[in-house]
């Protein structure tokens, strides 16, 4: 009776529980061997290629992991790479979002979406350790173009550049070699990269959002993330900050921010600002959850007020 090698095991284990033909061969397996395995239901056929252990479920990363092994020439992509980078505003579906280059059949059962482009350089894509090959973070991004609105799309992209430690000139670079008419999402995603307030990236969804608010009610001179050397506390940076008044705007949604450690040192911070000549001003959980639009106005109030001193 054939049996699954260890060694076949241990692959398994490494990929979600997936494993392909290729390797099963290379473990010792014979097309006949693999065919009978299948039938006594040591394996179950889930893809033209691909096979999976009934020991485990097949969930989504086993799912990716399948198409991927079973098909080299494609890589996941679209809102499914979302969810495997972690992004925020992706929201799940029953669907694999692969893509392929042109006149390719990445899949032989339903439930794979596929995006057929020549327009994806070899350096998009990532091979992760468990087989599963993705689009890079700042593609990805470029590629969510198609599935969210601007301001969900910025927030995405400002995620990937704090995630990937990305620049502005990386996320843009992911997108000029492919501008077309035929590609109008390319130019929404440019469009959005230039909407972003200057500096490194955000930290948190709330930061995007109230930046971009700020900017919009009229707040000039705004920077995210500003480093300052604070008296008694050290470097610090401030989340969002108009250098030129010496005020910024602290977006505590973090809980860390509500508990008794995270006080002391906000406490410390604003002090060491104070002696600078700093007025900072903080935005927590609960006031952002509750109305950003008053937030907003309360901070333009601020903003206006610190700007007629300063004149």
């Amino acid at each position: 009776m054939t049996k699954l090698p260890v060694a076949a095991h241990r692959t398994m284990a490494g990929q979600h529980g997936v494993v392909s033909s290729h390797q099963l061969h290379a473990h010792g397996l014979s097309t006949r061997q693999i065919h009978h395995l299948a039938q006594s239901g040591q394996l179950i056929h889930v893809e033209r290629g691909a096979y999976a252990t009934p020991s485990v479920e097949l969930d989504e990363l086993g799912r990716c992991a399948a198409v991927c092994l079973a098909r080299p020439a494609v890589a996941i992509a679209g809102p499914t790479a979302g969810r495997l980078w972690g992004f925020r505003h992706v929201q799940g579906d029953r669907r694999i979002h692969v893509i392929g280059p042109p006149h390719s059949q990445p899949a032989s059962r339903p439930g794979v979406a596929v995006y057929r482009t020549a327009a994806i350089h070899g350096d998009d894509i990532v091979l992760r350790p468990d087989g599963i090959r993705v689009t890079s973070r700042a593609r990805t991004a470029l590629d969510l173009a198609r599935h969210l609105s601007p301001d969900l799309l910025l927030s995405v992209m400002e995620q990937a550049m704090h995630d990937g430690n990305l620049s502005e000139s990386e996320m843009r670079t992911v997108a000029v070699d492919w501008m077309s008419p035929q590609r109008p999402w390319l130019f929404t995603f440019l469009r959005q990269l230039e909407r972003r307030v200057a500096g490194p990236a955000a930290e948190s969804g709330p930061e995007v959002d109230l930046g971009q608010a700020l900017e919009a009610a009229g707040v000039t001179g705004l920077v995210r993330q500003y480093e300052v050397e604070l008296p008694g506390y050290g470097r610090a940076r401030f989340d969002l900050a108009v250098p030129a008044l010496r005020w910024a705007v602290e977006v505590d949604v973090h809980p860390v921010h509500e508990q008794t450690i995270g006080h002391t040192s906000d406490r410390r911070r604003d002090a060491g600002a104070v002696a600078l000549g700093w007025l900072v001003n903080r935005v927590s959980r609960a006031e952002f959850r509750a109305s950003l639009d008053t937030v907003v106005a309360h901070l333009v109030e601020v903003y206006r007020a610190r700007s007629a001193a300063s004149r």
